[in-house]
């Protein structure tokens, strides 16, 4: 059964949908009135799978997510640290077994718990406008996003002809002999009924990149809060009671007993309207864990227990949500899936490079040639993807400004410049040497001084060796903590012309990753007519392989060795690539939703 809503089709069922069922009449429909029925129909249901992997969730639909029961952790075995550091070493007692020493007795104990996850049930996140508080006893309206679910404590359930259905709730039991002794040898899991106390923390993370100076990667992450005046307007457009809709911390007021089912709703606060790629990590359905401990045992007595390391379970839901943030209703919120963000990331990197040169007339693999270098010299430093966050690094512009700087005929500088950038590159960087040497306000003049003088430096320097100049100036940015810092630092030098630094940088990353394209034989033109997300599976063969011809087998390709590969991603995509191509590689398509473990602030969740 389906009905048009807004362009979508719910399924009519007790789960999938929570509209009222349409109420026209069909008796006066003929046969070929039916037929031009369902073939709308058709269309329509077409349309809920959305292009290229995305599926479009319909207004007011409940997206129903069991109990996850593929954890085996009713029974787990640890050593127990915290009786054992700093006891001393282990030693063999003469008129004992050795696992009756401390030592022997902390090693690979037994925990036996019960263990219970819930049923969760989510209608799509959608953003309202709101009334908050603000200061001096003020309200100003801002949108949130929330996202509205009922979790359920399932009871276990048998009916004749059908397989039993497991509960929320498991537990170990040992089974009894004839005189009442539990046989500790066979352990056996059975459901159980438990009330759960269930106390939620939801966290809205993305790692989409708003901009440019953001690189490929940008972490955020929004933990839910208590907005209580979120409620009633949610409340009243979901048409769920407001004495039944709980926030994250009315839902625990009371445990959920078995049979018991409860509504409660998610906000979260100042998230940036252009994110179109966002994840949901649900914690508190179940209390299944992992743990482990990073000091060894016995011979690590300097370490205390905090070096415990705790990962909950939690459920992971991915979305897309197309908009600029521009009359954004929140409405149109597609179900994505683990990886789909790094695999559209990598992609957009690949063909802006693939198409470049047609737009810039820069001739890469040309250019590189001519200044004498390898790609492998235009590389960010390993140890930048480590502390930075933002986009592409200055190393690679300064290499390029020093190299030009070799050159003394400035025809030949120039001819450097647009084979290897394009031809406007040329005007940036003759905007750059103008704004820290030209003429300008008395105001600006002081500040670009006082700039250059903690490099040691003039205008008057610059302006004879503009190229020497701009390098050094350019080494000093490098060495900013952060990107904003860096920005604040640049206008210091250059004030407006500023931004033409991150365009150098970003031109000269896309001649890389372009040049490298072209080292690894990838087909340019038909990489070009690929969607943004199949270009990465597109030249995964160039790139993950590498020619070994044999006598007998000339088109032989073997593996790529993993550090080879690890340094054509940092080629390809500046220091974020391998780490977001790990992350693209463990795409999930077809799944709607993950059951993980993950470790967590600790200040958030614990």
């Amino acid at each position: 059964q389906w009905k048009p809503v807004d362009g979508y089709h719910l399924r009519l069922d007790e789960e999938r949908a929570m509209l009222p069922p349409n109420r026209n009449s069909s008796i006066f429909l003929g046969p070929l009135c039916w037929a031009a029925v369902i073939g709308l129909l058709l269309a329509f249901a077409a349309k809920t799978q959305a292009a290229d992997g995305f599926r479009t969730l319909g207004p007011g639909v409940l997206t129903v997510v069991p109990p996850d029961r593929s954890v085996d952790d009713v029974s787990q075995r640890f050593d127990l640290h915290e009786l054992a550091q700093g006891r001393g070493e282990a030693w063999d007692p003469d008129h004992a077994p050795t696992h009756e020493t401390l030592i022997g007795m902390a090693q690979n104990r037994q925990f036996l718990r019960d263990i219970w996850c819930l049923e969760f049930a989510y209608k799509p996140p959608r953003t309202i406008e709101i009334e908050v508080p603000g200061e001096g006893f003020t309200s100003r309206r801002e949108r949130v996003w929330y996202l509205v679910y009922r979790v359920r404590n399932l009871q276990p359930q048998e009916a004749e002809g059908q397989p039993p259905q497991p509960g929320s709730g498991r537990r170990i039991v040992f089974p009894k002999d004839d005189k009442g002794r539990e046989d500790l040898t066979s352990p056996q899991t059975e459901p159980v009924n438990l009330p759960v106390t269930f106390e939620p923390q939801f966290i809205f993370e993305t790692h989409e990149a708003l901009a440019r100076t953001e690189g490929l990667l940008e972490h955020r992450d929004f933990l839910d809060r208590l907005v209580p005046t979120a409620l009633e307007p949610i409340s009243r457009r979901e048409g769920i009671p407001l004495d039944q809709l709980h926030d994250s911390v009315s839902i625990a007021g009371r445990p959920i007993q078995p049979g018991e089912e409860r509504w409660g709703v998610a906000v979260w606060e100042q998230v940036d309207p252009r994110i179109d790629f966002f994840t949901i990590f649900a914690y508190g359905l179940t209390n299944s864990l992992k743990w482990r401990h990073d000091a060894e045992l016995i011979t690590d007595e300097e370490h205390a227990p905090k070096y415990e390391r705790r990962q909950l379970e939690c459920l992971r839901l991915d979305f897309y949500h197309p908009g600029d943030g521009i009359g954004d209703s929140g409405d149109e919120v597609q179900l994505a899936h683990a990886g789909m963000f790094e695999q559209l990331a990598l992609g957009s990197r690949l063909l802006e490079a693939a198409s470049r040169a047609e737009l810039t007339r820069a001739e890469h693999i040309q250019g590189v040639r001519q200044l004498g270098v390898q790609w492998q010299d235009f590389l960010e430093p390993e140890e930048k993807g480590e502390a930075w966050q933002g986009g592409a690094g200055l190393a690679p512009v300064e290499l390029f400004a020093t190299t030009l700087a070799k050159v003394e005929d400035p025809a030949e500088r120039e001819t450097l410049v647009r084979a290897f950038l394009g031809e406007q590159a040329i005007g940036w960087m003759e905007e750059l040497v103008r704004a820290v040497a030209g003429p300008v306000s008395p105001e600006a003049d002081a500040r670009r001084r006082a700039a250059l003088a903690e490099i040691e430096l003039t205008p008057e320097e610059i302006l004879e060796a503009p190229l020497v100049g701009f390098a050094t100036i350019i080494r000093k940015l490098e060495q900013a903590p952060d990107m904003p810092t860096r920005q604040t630092e640049a206008a210091q030098f250059f004030g407006s012309a500023a931004r033409r630094v991150d365009d150098i940088a970003h031109e000269v990353a896309i001649a890389r990753t372009a040049a490298l394209l072209r080292l690894l034989g990838v087909d340019e033109v038909a990489l070009q007519q690929v969607s943004v997300r199949r270009a990465l599976e597109f030249i995964l063969p160039n790139l993950t392989t590498a020619a070994n011809p044999a006598e007998d087998d000339p088109g032989r390709v073997v593996p790529r060795d993993e550090a080879e590969l690890q340094l054509l991603l940092r080629g390809l995509f500046g220091h974020e690539g391998p780490e977001l191509f790990e992350r693209a590689e463990q795409a999930t398509e077809g799944e709607d939703y993950r059951w993980l473990f993950r470790e967590t602030r600790r200040k958030d969740i614990l």
